[in-house]
């Protein structure tokens, strides 16, 4: 165990001394006991790992998966992981972008994140939003436009619009502090 650290009750680790600093990040698991996290973490490389098993990364990892685990279980109760530098290329299709591609070991991070916040955010989201899931998708979203488009053109009979749209950077400049606070509330 690191140093600044306790276990108490049922496996639940406080910090101990000044100093200790709780990340915006990590306070989102301060609820969390031990064997939770280190379940959660296995369950999360198992979701990383679908259709990226054959990636140098994800071999590079795989070849000592226990003990990367392991080593990130441990960052997550000092409070010292941190992610490593992502891959950046640029892909052409359907349009032109910036991709960055994490790393594994980080990937894994951002499973472990999704499974604990999905609950929290699934109750808000309307049916029609697709994306990360259960359930949900590219399929059902082909499904619902055009059920939609069925039902706005009377089966083909009348002209239907239908409005595509990317908001060109959204993602790099939400304010996350607000997203934050968001989900400590829920």
């Amino acid at each position: 165990m690191c140093s600044g650290f306790e276990t108490v009750n049922e496996g639940m680790v406080v910090c101990q001394g000044p100093s200790c600093y709780i990340s915006m990040q990590l306070s989102l698991f301060d609820n969390l006991n031990e064997d939770k996290i280190l379940t959660d973490l296995f369950q999360a490389y198992f979701d990383a790992r679908k259709n990226k098993r054959n990636t140098i990364n994800a071999l590079a990892f795989e070849k000592h998966f226990e003990a990367n685990i392991f080593d990130l279980y441990e960052e997550i109760l000092c409070q010292s992981y941190e992610p490593r530098t992502s891959i950046c290329f640029i892909v052409d299709r359907p349009v032109k972008r910036e991709i960055f591609a994490a790393d594994f070991r980080d990937r894994v991070i951002h499973h472990f994140i999704f499974n604990s916040i999905s609950p929290i955010f699934e109750k808000t989201f309307i049916n029609d939003t697709y994306s990360c899931r259960k359930g949900k998708g590219t399929h059902y979203g082909i499904r619902r436009i055009d059920h939609f488009i069925r039902s706005c053109s009377h089966n083909y009979r009348k002209d239907c619009y239908v409005l595509k749209l990317d908001i060109r950077g959204y993602f790099m400049s939400m304010n996350r502090r607000v997203l934050f606070q968001k989900v400590k509330v829920c």
